[in-house]
């Protein structure tokens, strides 16, 4: 079935004048999953009223299974801090209030058995490099707001910022990875839970300062053929590789994923890229996040592009870029779910259509190499507004109806 511009303009495929058809049965697939994001609150409050936090837990868990969801992906590491009990890493001042403030109780162990009661997955959304969420206070004050047990304020060394003032870990530095290491490993010894799950921020979207930068460590580099762009990916890809085998070690079971923005490269800087713009980003060049090489290496266990764009976006169209991620992924190990920007509902573009995010689950869906879909973010699901009507339609396709 053909769809349509907002303006009554057939969607084709970009640069073609092939439509793109919608199939009529919807396939389910194995995971099915929305991000709880806790950074600056997006999906709960802090833990100050701790009966109001709870009945907001449970009512999220419920809507999970509402919808006929199989897991939620709940943010545990926002700004290098902890939603849990560490010996290494912060309470979250998303959690608490204050960093480094305890809550009354182990609030994590809690949910994560709620979660497991209802039959759902549990994994843990980490940010990896993330320190502050952008450069509105100077470095050395933002960290004076930092519990002295936070990382970054303990080795300030460590640390690079964004043309914007954010700071994060500097992700070429070892003693940067073996922390992250220390910290997943330190997170599924003591809490039961399913999976890790990194985000997309890698190397920052705004590209690094000038002045506060990894360049140093550019020019003591091991393999002098590389650029700086080559050096920078080396190092995400290692942390990752050194990550997915520490936990692979403790635990087989244990699923390691990440969810790079949606855009590898595009066929124009790459034959092997996505039939899209130009002139779109790409997380290849942009963080430095060979999503290509870590579905080639099997250095993960799933991964979910962040497909954020509708049907018909001028630059980047929903449906190319899921071919082309599908096409990746389809001789490979790597369970590949879909990162829909369901948030997006009401707003713009196709996403004015609220059917948008059923068709983007019935195309992708009919793809056997695809295996999941996952919503950005909870709140959508609860949403009385925008994308309420939207949203009844995802319910009914999950849990309405019969898959074929």
């Amino acid at each position: 079935m053909p769809i349509y511009h907002p303006d009554g303009h057939r969607i084709n495929h970009f640069g073609t004048d092939h439509p793109v058809n919608i199939p009529e049965n919807y396939h389910e697939k194995p995971f099915r999953a929305f991000w709880v994001s806790n950074v600056v609150n997006i999906d709960l409050p802090t833990v100050e009223d701790i009966k109001t936090y709870e009945e907001k837990v449970i009512r999220m868990l419920d809507t999970a299974k509402e919808y006929n969801m199989t897991a939620i992906l709940f943010q545990v590491r926002t700004t290098n801090d902890a939603f849990y009990r560490s010996e290494l890493n912060p309470y979250s001042r998303y959690f608490t209030g204050t960093e480094g403030k305890e809550p009354p109780y182990d609030i994590l162990k809690w949910i994560i058995e709620e979660t497991k009661t209802r039959g759902l997955e549990f994994h843990a959304w980490c940010n990896p490099y993330r320190i502050s969420l952008n450069g509105n206070i100077p470095k050395d004050e933002y960290l004076n707001t930092c519990d002295d047990k936070n990382f970054a304020k303990r080795h300030p060394e460590l640390i690079v910022k964004d043309k914007k003032g954010q700071i994060i870990l500097n992700p070429a530095r070892e003693e940067v990875k073996q922390f992250l290491v220390d910290s997943m490993l330190e997170l599924v010894t003591n809490y039961d839970v399913d999976g890790i799950h990194f985000d997309d921020y890698f190397y920052p979207y705004a590209g690094l300062d000038d002045v506060e930068n990894d360049l140093k460590d550019y020019e003591y580099r091991e393999n002098l053929d590389w650029s700086l762009g080559d050096f920078r990916r080396h190092h995400v890809t290692d942390a990752m590789e050194k990550i997915y085998h520490a936990l692979k070690e403790k635990n087989p079971k244990l699923r390691f994923g990440l969810s790079p923005f949606g855009i590898w490269k595009t066929k124009y800087s790459d034959p092997q890229g996505a039939n899209v713009d130009p002139h779109c980003g790409e997380c290849y060049y942009g963080q430095y996040a060979d999503a290509y090489d870590w579905v080639k290496k099997g250095i993960i266990d799933y991964i979910v592009p962040q497909i954020y764009f509708d049907f018909g976006h001028k630059l980047a169209p929903f449906a190319d870029i899921v071919d082309w991620w599908q096409d990746l992924c389809k001789d490979s190990p790597v369970d590949l779910y879909i990162g829909h920007g369901a948030y997006r509902l009401g707003t713009d573009g196709r996403y004015l259509n609220s059917a948008e995010v059923v068709d983007q689950v019935k195309y992708a869906n009919q793809y056997e190499s695809v295996k999941g879909n996952v919503f950005f973010t909870y709140k959508t699901f609860i949403d009385t507004e925008k994308a309420k009507e939207g949203m009844d339609q995802l319910k009914a396709l999950f849990v309405g109806r019969k898959s074929e």
